[in-house]
């Protein structure tokens, strides 16, 4: 084991061992990778200049050799395109790393004993790290033709909170790109995980909440976590950036520079690792701060061409700082290796003047390229660099905004792992907000990881979210939703941003939907339909005046109805939505009193219709018919269904129907005289929109019977008839002596 390597999680060696034998002689199988399309082998490596003489002149070299590994990639593309595979997996890296062994132990056996040392092999690289005490030594080994290069071990360097806003990190985070499931290896001077940033771990992985995953020291042991705070300020902005990815922390610096051969051994030993630790990501916040004005491609003089393809292969996307130099036309190794995502830094806000140690901004803004970053036709992406608080330290750099890039890829490797490396790359590039370096024009992308993701789920009306019930809140989001051909204008406003849902009532009342509480100024409109380009608007609103432009509607919702809901924002704005919807059924209940005759004397009858009608929407269920009669009028009868409690008739009428009606009789009898006035009312448990209907009255005039005529007995009468006989016959005598006389 390597110096600094830590025991991974793994299975039973037995398991391990057997996965080993197996995919081993699949690989004898396979046919051989020579061939019409078998790369040639390069000529005879050359050393680097002033080395030989060096050790002409007695002085040891300590050297990187790359060995061919053409062969070993051939298999293993073999291998994957077999077992339907992206990446390089456990059985694949094992049968790699043994082919690299026998390389590496045929080329050496060659040499001469005792004028060379291995300082290091890389297990899972075709390439090891010597000590030559002899000219005749180096010049074996280049003359064999496994040998493609040798290179000096150059010394690199570090490469010195409204960024995650500016990235828009938190809106990517609530769609759920958090980089959980992975971890991302950053190759810097090492990480205080004690910190709380990280969980505040006793312990790699321990409690439960740590975020450093593994702490790993690749470079000889200083005693410290960290010894400079460059690691942990790193570590923190991909933390922060990706916040459920874990940390893989390999230190490889000793005070402020490493080499090259470290950082490789780092690489190496985060390919051997990465299924253990489920490791997407490389961040190496450092360079050479030598400029490269074109890619560093060539095998031959740059030793990071091979572990960085080896990383890619294993499923692992290497970030690189540019470098601080200020350079306008070149950038720094690693990150000019073809294969890596090379970052340059911005501003995330005004900071004012700001001075560096090549150069100073007198101007500063969100979005400003700063003075030092260095920039190159070929950089593949511009981060937040400056000025960057993270884990307890604020600190201005190239080395601040890789981070970002390398806490995004956990993120977007997290939400879409089955993409190949270059679609994620690819996700970040094309959706990266363009930004002018204002010293040579250059235009390039800066991160946007909220840009870099999928549109909502229910971006489309075709995919139209369902919510059910007669009530309900959810919460969801429209960033990156977009509006489709033809979608009508909701609201009356043209909007650009749209979400759906879809709602099919059991029944029938009023419908109230809103999106209280969205996080920016909506649109609400509410459609029936089946296509986009076909709907029928049946309800819209832009701002019901609630805070921040937020929308209501209110419609008559019936059941079986599929309605339409779109959710979009003002001038195209997008952010948080909250929808709350609810029905209530309704019916509007209508009554009706007569009293007939409406004129009655004291002891006679008048009868009372009660009539009822459900004007709807809902059915009215439990509907009550309820009369109060007044003193001065008595109860006879009442008709079937009414219960009479002294002088209040209650008639039960059940369940009525949109439409329906229901009556009642009350039969009753005036006992005083006066205006007798009757009230009504109707009631059901289901809501009334309009309860001023629901209560009437009648008036009954009931007046005095007249005097009655006293009653005479028959001796009375016989009385009364004599008298008046006599009276009646008195008169007429009389009349006859008047007339005799005359």
């Amino acid at each position: 084991m390597e110096h600094g390597d830590s025991h991974p999680r793994k299975g039973t060696e037995r398991g391990t061992a057997l996965r080993m034998a197996a995919t081993l002689f699949l690989l004898l199988l396979l046919p051989p990778a020579g061939g019409a399309n078998a790369e040639p082998l390069s000529p005879a490596a050359a050393p680097p200049a002033g080395v030989r003489e060096r050790l002409v002149a007695g002085s040891p070299q300590e050297l990187l050799v790359l060995f061919d590994d053409s062969d070993a990639e051939a298999d293993a593309a073999r291998l994957r395109r077999g077992r339907g595979i992206l990446h390089d997996d456990e059985e694949v890296l094992a049968a790699k790393a043994r082919l690299f062994t026998v390389t590496r132990r045929r080329v050496l056996a060659h040499l001469p004993a005792g004028q060379f040392a291995t300082l290091r092999e890389y297990s899972h690289l075709p390439m090891a790290f010597l000590r030559f005490s002899t000219a005749e030594a180096l010049d074996r080994l280049l003359a064999g033709p496994e040998v493609l290069a040798v290179y000096e071990n150059g010394i690199l360097y570090h490469q010195l909170t409204q960024s995650l806003p500016l990235v828009k990190q938190p809106q990517a985070a609530s769609l759920g790109m958090t980089g959980a499931g992975t971890s991302v290896a950053v190759i810097d001077t090492g990480v205080t995980y004690t910190h709380p940033a990280f969980g505040s771990c006793t312990a790699p992985g321990v409690p439960a909440g740590c975020r450093v995953s593994a702490s790993v020291e690749i470079a000889p042991d200083d005693g410290s976590l960290d010894d400079n705070g460059h690691g942990t300020n790193v570590a923190g902005i991909v933390a922060a950036t990706a916040p459920a990815a874990n940390i893989v922390s390999l230190d490889v610096f000793t005070g402020a520079t490493t080499t090259f051969d470290l950082v490789i051994a780092a690489i190496n030993w985060a390919i051997n690792h990465k299924s253990a630790y489920g490791i997407v990501a490389l961040n190496m916040s450092l360079g050479d701060g030598v400029k490269y004005a074109s890619p560093c491609s060539s095998k031959s003089t740059n030793p990071f061409v091979a572990p960085i393809a080896g990383a890619r292969s294993a499923g692992i996307i290497p970030i690189a700082s540019a470098g601080n130099e200020g350079y306008t036309d070149g950038i720094s190794k690693p990150a000019c290796t073809p294969g890596v995502v090379s970052v340059g830094a911005v501003y995330d806000a005004n900071v004012g003047s700001r001075s560096w140690s090549v150069c100073t901004d007198s101007t500063t803004a969100a979005d400003r390229v700063t003075c030092f970053s260095d920039s190159a036709s070929f950089l593949t992406l511009l981060a937040p660099g400056a000025l960057i608080t993270a884990a307890g330290s604020t600190k201005g750099g190239t080395s601040q905004a890789a981070p970002h890039v390398a806490g995004a890829v956990a993120a977007l490797r997290g939400a879409f792992p089955g993409e190949t490396l270059d679609q994620t790359v690819a996700r970040m590039t094309s959706g990266g907000v363009p930004v002018t370096d204002f010293r040579n024009g250059l235009t390039l992308p800066r991160l946007n990881l909220l840009a870099a993701g999928n549109p909502p789920a229910n971006d489309s009306f075709s995919a139209a979210q369902q919510i059910a019930g007669t009530c309900g809140t959810l919460s969801g989001v429209s960033w990156n939703a977009t509006k489709e051909s033809g979608e009508p204008d909701h609201g009356g406003n043209t909007g650009g941003a749209s979400v759906w849902w879809k709602w099919t009532p059991s029944l029938t009342g009023t419908a109230s939907i809103t999106t209280h509480g969205s996080g920016f100024d909506t649109l609400l409109a509410v459609y029936t339909g089946s296509a986009v380009g076909g709907l029928t608007q049946v309800a819209s609103n832009d701002n019901d005046g609630s805070p921040g432009g937020t929308s209501s509607v209110h419609f008559t919702a019936e059941a079986g109805t599929v309605y339409r809901i779109a959710v979009d924002g003002a001038g195209g704005a997008e952010g948080t939505v909250a929808l709350d919807w609810s029905l209530v059924p309704e019916a509007d209940l209508s009554l009706t009193l007569t009293a007939a005759p409406p004129s009655i004397q004291i002891g006679e009858e008048a009868a009372l219709a009660l009539s009822v009608a459900n004007d709807g929407p809902s059915t009215a269920s439990a509907v009550t018919l309820t009369a109060s009669l007044p003193p001065g009028m008595q109860l006879i009868t009442a008709s079937s269904g009414c219960s009479p409690s002294g002088n209040i008739v209650v008639c039960s009428k059940g369940e009525r129907v949109a439409g329906a009606t229901a009556g009642a009789s009350v039969l009753v009898r005036a006992v005083s005289a006066g205006l007798l006035t009757v009230t009504a009312q109707a009631t059901a448990e289901t809501a009334d929109p309009e309860p001023g209907n629901n209560c009437t009255t009648a008036d009954v005039e009931v007046t005095e019977a007249p005097p009655a005529v006293p009653a005479v007995s028959p001796w009375g009468m016989a009385f009364i008839t004599v008298v008046l006989g006599r009276f009646a016959r008195r008169r007429i005598c009389g009349n006859c002596e008047k007339r005799k006389v005359n």
